[in-house]
């Protein structure tokens, strides 16, 4: 097993090496400690320090042969749509007032598919949508607050 204590880089568009993808959805992005397999079978044991989230394309293993890199997959997630900076605000707000998960957008608010919010935006006449698509959490592990 290959132990990954720092990340090597990006992948840039094109590599002459083979390119392992370790997929991954937003909440393992973000776990800075955990056991993977590429899809290619290569085992890698992340030990980043602690706060440190992934992010698609980030390499975390290369040699002559191979680069291991990070794979965002696409997930099941809401899509909250504003059509003005204060509708968007409104709507963020109140994604954030329900701890959920956020991602915000120019004109649209996304956070993992949950059908009370679905329907919750659906009675305030927000327009929504479920949708398979990657989803990467805009706060990452270091948001948090205290009531």
């Amino acid at each position: 097993m290959i132990v990954v204590e720092k990340l090597v880089g990006k992948l840039a568009g094109d590599e002459a090496r083979r390119v392992e993808r370790v997929a991954l959805g937003w909440e393992d992005r973000l776990r800075s400690r955990q056991r993977v397999t590429s899809d290619a079978g290569t085992e890698i044991g992340i030990a980043l320090p602690t706060g440190q989230a992934l992010a698609e394309g980030d390499i975390l293993f290369e040699d002559a042969d191979r680069v291991v890199t990070v794979g965002a997959i696409p997930e099941d997630v809401l899509v909250l749509y504003a059509d003005s900076a204060e509708e968007l605000a409104r709507v963020a707000y109140q994604v954030g007032n329900r701890h959920a998960p956020v991602s915000i957008e120019k004109d649209r608010v996304i956070t993992p598919y949950d059908n009370v919010l679905e329907e919750y935006f659906q009675k305030m006449d927000v327009r929504t949508e479920r949708v398979i698509e990657i989803f990467t959490h805009d706060f990452g592990v270091h948001h948090c607050h205290h009531h």
